[in-house]
Order: C-alpha cells, then structure tokens, then sequence
C-alpha cells in the first residue's frame, strides 16, 4: 500500500470516529496515532517543512472533510487562525482523487493556493492529478482587443504607450496570457480594459482570434483538470449568467470547497442583482468608435455618436455630488436633472441603435454592440422605473424584483446605477440542493457567540432549507457543523488594548487621539504597525498626525496613496513601517513575524446605517419584529473585527499588541460580546501597559523593568512630547 492509499485509509478511519459532530474540535476525540504518518511531528509534512508542528485541529478538519466528501454532505467550518485549513481540505480532495472546485475571496489568494499550497501537497502525497487555475475574462489578454489597440494609435500618455508594448510582449512570450505574471503593471492601469475582454464586448466564437485565446484555452485546461481553483467573483459570475467557464464544471466535480467563506453573502449580493454605469456607457462608445472606423469608416458619423454618447455618461456623473459616496433610490431621484439626465442617455443608445442597425449584417462586431445598446436601455429603464407598482404592474425579467433594493454607487470619475438582493440565501440554498455534492464552507471567521446561527441564516441553510435534505439513500443529516479553535497562544503571544474612557467614535477629535495613542505605541515597537480605519476619511488625518508625532525615519503610508500591492511592498521592505488602511488592509494581509507587531483599530467596524442595503436589511428585519442592531449590525461588525484582529498573529513565534480605539467595547454590554468572538488575547487597560509589553520584546528586558521604564518616560515618542490621557 503506498501512501496515497494508507493515508486515505486514516482519512476514512478518522471520519468514521468523528460521528458525534462535536461543536468545537478541542473536546473531539481523534486517532492522532493513525494520522501520524502525514500530520506528525515525523510524518511527511514534517520531513518537508522544516518547522512544521502537529496541529491536532488540522487533522480533525480533515478527518470531517473527508466525511463530507464521503456522504456528499454539507460542512460549515471554523478553523481558528494557524489551523493550517487549506492543507486540511486539500489533502483529503487529492487523496479521494475525483474532481474537486476549489474558490477562494481574491485572485492573490487563487494564485498562492496554485502556486504554492497546491504543489506541495501534490509533492508530499505523491499524487499526480492534474490542476488548473481559471480566473474571469479581465485578467487575460485578449489577442483581438490588442491588436486593436495597437493599431488605433489613441493612447494619450507615454507610460499607457509604454504599458501597452510590454503587455504585447507579454502576450506574444506568455503560454497564459495572465497578467498577474506581468510584474509592474498596475491593477489599476487604464490600458488593461484597452487589452482585455469583458462579457459585454467579448465576440465569442465570431472572434478573429479565437483558437489562440487565452480565456478559452484556461476553460479547456480547467475542463481537463482534477482540481480547479477558481474565485468567489467568478463562481457567483456564473450562478447568474452561466457563461464565464464554471458553469460545465461545477455538475462535474464531486466536491466543491468554498474557502474565506465569511465572503459569500457579500461577493453573492454584487452578481445576483443589475448593474449598470456610466463606465460601461463610456467603453460602449469607444467600441462603437473603433469598430465604426475599422470596418464602416466614412459610412456613418461614428466620431459624432462616440461623442455624444460620452459626452451625457460624463453629464451624468456631474449631476450627483463629488466625492465617493452612496445614495438610494429615493435621494438619487432629488438631484437636479438626475431623471433629464437619464431620459438623454436613453435618447443616445436609440439614436446609436438606430444608426448601427444597417450594418449588423456586416460583422459580428456591430451585432454585439447592438446588444449592448438594448441592455443598457433595459437596465436603465428598470432602475429608473417607480419603486411602487401599479395594480395593473408585473415584473419582468429587467425589473428589479421586491427583495431587491435599488441604489447609486458615486465614484470620483463614474457612477453605478445598482439593484441588489438583500440576501443571497435563497439562490445559494437552491444552488446547494440542485445536486448531491459534497460542500465545504470554512473560513477562520464563521461563528457569533460560539455558534453558526448567523453564517446560516445568511446563506439560506436554516432549518427547512431545501439544501439539507438528507442525500437519497441516506439517514445522516447533509449539514454539519466544525469549530477548530486558532493553536496559537494568545494570553502569552498577545496583549489587547481597550481604552475604558477618552475614546468615543462620535467626538470630534477621535481619529487625534487614536492617532496619539498610536503614536506613543509606535514609538517603542520594535516591528510594523498597521493602523486600520473604518473610514476613509480618517485615514489623511491619523496619516498626517502620526508624521507629525513620529521622527522622520519611521515612514508613515498611506492607503490611496498609491496602490495595495505597491504599498505592501513598501511596508515589507521598511522593518518599522506604519501602514493607514481602510477596508482592504482588513483581511487577506498576511505579515509574520515582526513584520507586524502592531495593529490599532480607529472604531467598532460597524457598517454605516445609511448606506442603501444597509438600512434596506434593517428595515426588514424591523418590518419582521427583529432587531436591526442585534440581528445584522452587531453580527456583521463582530465577524469584520476578528478579520482586523487577525492581521496580528500568523504563527505560533508571532506576538504583538492589539489596540481598539473605542470605549464602547468595554463599557456597554454588546460590547462584551464583540470582545468574546475575539481570540483570548490578554487584556490591558492602560497604554503603558501595552507599550511595556512592546519595549521589553523591543529590548528584551524583563516585563517589569519595561513597565518601570515605560512609567517613568510615558510620553516620549521621539519627536517630542505627545498629550495622551489614558
């Protein structure tokens, strides 16, 4: 037997034993014995990995996705930070050998689990089944629309030129076509939607180039592969239009493992619902320019259409107010000219389908853009319709539905007309109960006050759901339920500051003083701080405070700035960095060590009521006789702060300090419950507490002699004195 087959064998043996389902791993029982051989501190991990440690709750975690795979069930799974969860899920999906699907949150994380995680458990097991990695359209480069925007010469900067000749190089050198391989290419630049497709200007077969595409090349890898590693975006993308490469997959593979599934409600909620936005309006008519001149030039005035087209998406955005910002249906109707506004952009796609309809015969081009035209008056149409029906009114197909609720999404240059379900559960409980696979939901943050009740109820699985019928045949129950508890230590590892006075979020100096106490813990710590903020507004005053506070040699960075992957870099390669972010810096940022020694919270990660789905949600819940606060808000800011606390401690050599600059989190009795969904960091009240337990790793003195020196120079941070009341 080699050792695919005995570890397969322990895999089946240790799910036999795990049947009482037990809530939390740590009072399940296991035959660590029989797993030794893989999972020990002389098992083959081991021999691979130096450092590797037994992590009793990764085996239990594998132990139950086996089970899973085994009776084609459901399992909803907590592993605790450091439990090792995605070796936990692949090696039992490589040990089975039958076709699996594994998404993840982000492309990043898509490419470590490819590059990385994957190859070593192929390596350590000695199986050889085929992988694939397949993301969505606007991350290859498509042959046709390169070429075209080559040829038109339009770029109106030398670094897009510049941009442009090293994508084409790429793509003629590249055997993916995946820009992430590109390095220096900025996520952001304006050339990538010049040189990759979409699903509204993608030709499809009618593509000149396409034998040679990259996209459809990753579908037939994919299609041919044992493993699959896709996103959360792409796999929701195509449980709603079924065209972006998943939809032959998913009948196919026998286990799907949903990973960081915390994200599913959000990620579901952007591509279950509409969109439609002055972006699209503007692509719209630069295709419309650059087909009219390369196959119809002189037929018709395709400069003037392109134009006038632009011209009102660009009046559009001028309409609403500057700034980044959210409105609902009802505030998007007071702006002066909004409905004017509309009526002309509608007025434009007639006149553009009018003058494009004699020539659709002439190449599929045309076709596709006469297509768009007719979506982008039905969306718009839709969004813009009265939110109460008529008696006589019935929905249609482009008419948001009554669960929907209709919004405006404002960005500096753009806007978005949305209409979004206020929940995913229905859809992702009838997409679980179409067929008997076995699904594996785990993440690090699933579980409020020590159960799943919220994560359940958020994706359709509650009692009654259709998606836990037992699998024919069976007598099991199709849902299970795992907490793996996080093997880090964290009362020695960690210390969690939470001022009791001084700091409200609704003063007007908050973010100065979180900046301070910032500032004055900075000062002594001897590894990166991260300064996470729940607003974008904080960030450029916590920013320029602390470049104020601090001496000129710790540099202070800034989010929007410059871009994520850039700023990360910048803070990897300063030792003593200080990094201000808002929401993307939450989660999916991984530093060890004394990279990050420091994280401080500016507030309780609360999502702001007047957002549109946000106050939508409430709304229902109250209409229901449920409380908004209890039953969405508190919930939602719980799961957001374990993933800001979870940036700090990464291994089990890992220690640093957590600061949540809000009193309410120890002065009000919901607050005692976010504290107990955190990990059990040992509490501090005081900063000098927290700075002593930074200035003694700094030095390595003694705990005691670091408090007396931290009492007797309290203020000192470098660059002159800082006012601070605990």
């Amino acid at each position: 037997m080699n050792i695919g087959e005995q570890a397969a064998e322990h895999f089946r043996q240790s799910a036999a034993a795990s049947g009482a389902n037990p809530p939390d791993a740590a009072r399940a029982e296991t035959d660590s014995a029989t797993l030794d051989p893989l999972w020990g501190e002389h098992g083959l991990f081991a021999e691979a990995l130096p450092g590797w440690r037994e992590r009793p709750g990764q085996r239990h975690l594998a132990g139950a996705v086996e089970r899973a795979m085994a009776e084609r069930g459901i399992l909803l799974a907590e592993a605790g930070t450091g439990t090792g969860k995605t070796l936990a899920y692949l090696v039992p999906a490589l040990l089975r050998g039958e076709r699996v699907i594994v998404s993840t949150a982000t492309r990043a994380l898509q490419d470590q689990l490819f590059r990385k995680d994957l190859p070593l458990a192929r390596e350590v097991l000695g199986v050889q089944l085929r992988a694939a990695v397949l993301k969505g359209r606007t991350n290859y480069v498509c042959h046709y629309r390169l070429k075209r925007t080559e040829s038109e010469g339009l770029l109106d900067s030398r670094r897009a030129v510049q941009e442009l000749r090293r994508v084409a190089l790429f793509a003629g050198t590249s055997g993916d076509g995946d820009l992430s391989a590109l390095g220096g290419l900025d996520e952001k630049s304006p050339v990538i939607p010049l040189v990759t497709s979409t699903r509204d200007n993608c030709l499809g077969s009618d593509c000149p180039d396409y034998r040679a595409c990259f996209v459809m090349k990753a579908r037939r890898e994919a299609m041919a592969a044992d493993v699959v590693i896709i996103n959360h975006h792409l796999f929701f993308a195509n449980v709603a239009l079924r065209d972006e490469g998943v939809a032959e997959l998913l009948p196919s593979a026998t286990t799907v493992v949903l990973d960081e599934a915390h994200q599913l409600s959000d990620i579901g909620a952007q591509f279950l619902g509409s969109s439609v936005g002055t972006a699209q309006a503007l692509e719209l008519a630069r295709d419309v320019l650059a087909c009219g001149w390369q196959l119809a030039r002189g037929l018709a005035d395709w400069q003037g259409l392109s134009s006038r087209l632009q011209k009102v998406a660009r009046d559009q955005r001028l309409i609403a107010p500057a700034g980044t910002h959210r409105l609902d249906w009802a505030q998007a109707q007071t702006l002066g000219g909004w409905a004017g506004g509309l009526n002309h952009w509608q007025e434009e796609l007639t006149g553009l389908l009018a003058a494009l309809d004699p020539f659709e015969a002439l190449a599929p081009e045309f076709t596709r853009l006469i297509e768009r035209c007719r979506e982008q008056q039905a969306l718009l149409a839709a969004w813009q319709r009265d939110a109460t029906p008529s008696p006589e009114h019935t929905e249609s197909a482009a008419t948001p539905p009554q669960d929907m609720v209709r919004w405006l999404e404002v960005g500096s240059h753009s806007l978005r007309l949305l209409a979004t379900p206020l929940g995913v559960g229905p859809a992702f409980s009838a997409l679980l109960a179409q067929r008997p696979q076995a699904w594996v939901l785990v993440s690090a943050t699933l579980t409020l006050d020590g159960g799943f009740r919220y994560t359940r109820a958020r994706l359709g699985l509650n009692e009654g759901s259709a998606a836990l019928a037992a699998v024919e045949g069976g007598v099991q129950p199709r849902l299970r339920e795992l907490r793996v508890a996080s093997p880090f230590d964290y009362a020695r590892q960690t210390r969690l500051l939470v001022p009791r006075t001084g700091f409200h979020p609704a003063d007007t100096e908050h973010s100065l003083r979180v900046a301070a106490l910032a500032a004055r813990l900075v000062a002594v710590n001897p590894g990166g701080s991260f300064v996470l903020t729940t607003t974008l507004r904080a960030i450029g005053r916590i920013a320029s405070r602390l470049r104020e506070l601090l001496p000129p040699n710790r540099v202070v960075l800034e989010q929007s700035s410059e871009s994520k992957p850039v700023l990360l870099q910048r803070f990897a390669a300063n030792p003593e960095a200080v990094l201000v972010g808002s929401h993307s810096f939450w989660e999916g940022v991984d530093f060890p060590g004394e990279q990050l020694t420091l994280v401080v919270i500016d507030k309780l990660p609360f999502a702001p009521p007047d957002d549109p789905l946000v106050a939508a949600r409430i709304k229902r819940l109250e209409a229901a006789g449920r409380s908004g606060f209890m039953d969405y808000s508190l919930p939602q800011a719980a799961l957001a702060l374990q993933q800001g606390a979870g940036r700090l401690i990464r291994s089990e050599s890992d220690w640093g300090v957590l600061a949540v600059c809000d009193q309410r989190l120890a002065g009000t009795a919901w607050g005692h419950r976010l504290l107990a969904s955190l990990q059990p960091f040992a509490r501090v009240e005081s900063v000098d507490e927290a700075a002593a337990f930074l200035l003694a790793h700094a030095t390595g003195v003694p705990a005691a002699a670091a408090a007396n020196a931290v009492a007797q120079n309290p203020a000192a941070t470098g660059n002159g004195a800082v006012a601070f009341e605990d």
